[in-house]
């Protein structure tokens, strides 16, 4: 595979995915009519302008744990989050940044095997009758596809087995290994229309691997493209985050045009923000961020030593 191998070009997909997460956690779940459009940094709550959430949070600890492990380790990724649930670590204070109701109870099952109170492996412990298919085991997906670009299938083996780590359900694993198949083959110049076209397989057919639930099935098969911007519901759930980020994709020519689109509806903006931007660096190679906005982007060195390293095992 030929890759361009950008070190400047690299380092924005983080940057930009925290930036996205600082800009529109403060109007997450707000219905359109109820903020005024997002243009800078604000504060919110607890947090401050620039300050970003547990959607980054969550992305640097699957990379700080595939940089030290040098590949998957699926303990060391639950111990990294169960560290996270308690102390906050990779997070911006020692308080709750937030989080999600599916990795809370992961955590909970995790933290009982641990202390030998369940016998069950906590990542065994399949979540799909209970409806928690949420979009948090997405939204930090990012690092797999770039550590194993190399091997798509090894890439895809190990979005399912991330994905099993905190959100243990088939919408979840599906959505996770159907989206980093995209992000691989948008890193390898697969067109938009090579990309979108349904079950694109250019070596082995990834639904030998996972087969795919079929509520995710008409989504693959394009069912949103004739759906317009009222009818897309950019809400939590993992169906709907994963369509959303799709038909962005689909329906825009540029990354600014689905910026104009999508991001300032109303719904989960900062989580739609980031899933939708791994796709769309991976293919347009965005580069270009406001100066004032990486600038005031709170801990933006921490952010950049990570990405470095992970640059570092790409070459």
């Amino acid at each position: 595979m030929t890759l361009e191998k950008n070190k400047d070009k690299f380092l924005w997909v983080m940057f930009w995915g925290a930036v996205g997460d600082a800009l529109w956690a403060p109007v997450e779940f707000l219905w359109i009519d109820e903020f005024e459009r997002v243009d800078n940094y604000r504060g919110w709550n607890w947090l401050n302008p620039g300050e970003r959430t547990d959607d980054t949070a969550m992305a640097l600890l699957l990379a700080d744990s595939l940089l030290r492990c040098k590949g998957f380790d699926i303990e060391d990724q639950l111990e990294n989050y169960l560290r996270w649930h308690k102390t906050w670590y990779m997070g911006l204070r020692d308080f709750p940044e937030w989080e999600g109701i599916q990795i809370s109870k992961m955590m909970y099952y995790y933290e009982m095997y641990k202390n030998d109170a369940f016998t069950d492996k906590p990542r065994e412990t399949d979540l799909s009758w209970e409806h928690m298919d949420w979009n948090g085991s997405l939204m930090k997906i990012w690092p797999i596809p770039l550590y194993y670009y190399s091997d798509p299938e090894k890439a895809l083996f190990y979005a399912w087995e991330s994905s099993k780590a905190t959100h243990h359900t088939d919408l979840c694993i599906g959505s996770c290994m159907y989206y980093t198949w995209l992000i691989i083959w948008a890193m390898n110049w697969a067109s938009k229309k090579e990309l979108l076209s349904p079950y694109y397989s250019p070596v082995k057919d990834y639904r030998k691997t996972h087969e795919l639930a079929d509520i995710l099935k008409p989504i693959i098969e394009w069912s949103y493209k004739m759906k317009d911007r009222y009818q897309i519901n950019p809400s939590g759930y993992v169906v709907d985050t994963l369509e959303t980020a799709l038909w962005g994709f689909r329906m825009s020519e540029s990354f600014e045009d689905w910026l104009m689109k999508v991001v300032n509806l109303w719904g989960d903006a900062d989580t739609t923000w980031c899933i939708y931007w791994y796709l769309a660096w991976a293919y347009y190679w965005y580069d270009a961020i406001p100066k004032e906005w990486i600038n005031r982007l709170v801990e933006k060195e921490k952010i950049k030593d990570f990405w470095e390293k992970l640059y570092k095992e790409w070459l």
